[in-house]
């Protein structure tokens, strides 16, 4: 299982990976992929700009499952990746390639996973 060691994680399977002093990437990893199966429908929630803590802002369907999708703080949406409409199984070939949200949010990433922490929670 592919874990790499540059992103941030959270313990609801997601992985942010930073690109600018407030700016994130977000996806699904790897784990969360094989978990949900082949992914059919990616729903995200953009009735408002801001990502509430613990409140879902989307779900990912798949064969086997429904996954939400959940950050663990309160963040501004700054894009959405449209591509994903049109093939969200591309998830399912590579999770780190593709994501779902940026974001931008002062938050310390010290309240995000480690990639070692990350490991110890999946296995």
């Amino acid at each position: 299982m592919l874990i790499p060691k540059n992103l941030y994680y959270t313990k609801n399977h997601l992985w942010l990976r930073k690109i600018g002093l407030y700016d994130f990437c977000i996806g699904i990893t790897d784990f969360a992929q094989k978990e949900i199966g082949e992914i059919n429908l990616i729903e995200i929630n953009l009735e408002e700009d801001t990502i509430g803590e613990k409140n879902p802002w989307g779900f990912v369907y798949g064969t086997h499952k429904t996954f939400p999708l959940i950050l663990p703080g309160e963040f501004t949406i700054t894009d959405v990746n449209i591509m994903l409409n049109e093939k969200p199984s591309h998830i399912n070939i590579a999770p780190y390639s593709y994501w779902f949200l940026s974001i931008s949010a002062d938050i310390c990433t010290s309240e995000f996973l480690t990639h070692k922490e990350y490991i110890q929670l999946i296995k």
